[in-house]
C-alpha cells in the first residue's frame, strides 16, 4: 500500500504515516462506540444522546487521554455507564440542573482545552473558537432544558456535561506546568 501511494499518487513518508495514524484512530474510536453501543443497546437512544453530547464536547475542549486502548475504552465505559445508569437515578430539581449547566458553561470556558501529550499547543485563534463552541453548545443545552419538559434524553445530556467537565478540570489539574501545556489565553 505504501508503494501504491508513493508511485501513484507522490504522497511522502510523512504523509502516509498520518494516513496511517488517523485510519487506526478511526478504527479504534468506532470500534469503542460499537462496543458500549452493543452493551447499551436496551437503551441505544440514550446512548446516541450521551455520545453526540460527548462528541461536540469532546472535540472542542479535549480532556483527559489514556495511553493504551483498554484503558480507554474503560474509562470511556465507566463515563457512559455513569451518564447513563447511574447519575440520571439522582434526582437533581430543574433549576439546580440551570445553576449547574451554568457552572460547566464557564468551567469548559476556562478551563478548556486540554489537548493530548501528542498534540502541538493550539494556536490562540482555535483556542479562542473551541472555547466559543463550547460555550455556545452548553448555553443551548441550558436554553433547551429550560425549555423542554424533562425527559431521558435531557437528563442523560445534563449528567454527559457534568461529567465532562469534571473530567476537563481533572486533566488541567494533572497536566499544569508541562512542557508541552500552553498558556491559558482569554477571549478580549
Amino acid at each position: 500500500m505504501n508503494e501504491f501511494l508513493k508511485k501513484n499518487y507522490q504522497f511522502s513518508d510523512y504523509q502516509i504515516a498520518v494516513l496511517g495514524f488517523m485510519a487506526k484512530t478511526l478504527a479504534s474510536e468506532l470500534s469503542k462506540l460499537l462496543i458500549m453501543g452493543f452493551i447499551f443497546r436496551d437503551r441505544l437512544g440514550i446512548y446516541v444522546a450521551a455520545v453526540t453530547v460527548m462528541i461536540f464536547l469532546r472535540t472542542a475542549t479535549g480532556g483527559l487521554h489514556c495511553k493504551t486502548y483498554i484503558s480507554c475504552f474503560l474509562v470511556s465505559f465507566i463515563y457512559m455507564f455513569l451518564a447513563i445508569m447511574v447519575m440520571p437515578m439522582i434526582p437533581v430539581n430543574k433549576v439546580f440542573q440551570l445553576i449547574l449547566l451554568f457552572i460547566c458553561m464557564l468551567c469548559n470556558y476556562y478551563v478548556g482545552p486540554v489537548t493530548s501529550t501528542v498534540h502541538l499547543p493550539l494556536k490562540d485563534g482555535v483556542v479562542k473558537r473551541v472555547k466559543i463552541q463550547a460555550f455556545l453548545f452548553i448555553f443551548f443545552f441550558i436554553v433547551a432544558t429550560y425549555i423542554v419538559p424533562e425527559n431521558p434524553y435531557i437528563t442523560v445530556g445534563f449528567w454527559v456535561i457534568i461529567l465532562h467537565t469534571l473530567q476537563l478540570v481533572a486533566a488541567r489539574i494533572i497536566k499544569k506546568g508541562e512542557p508541552y501545556e500552553r498558556e491559558i489565553v482569554e477571549v478580549e
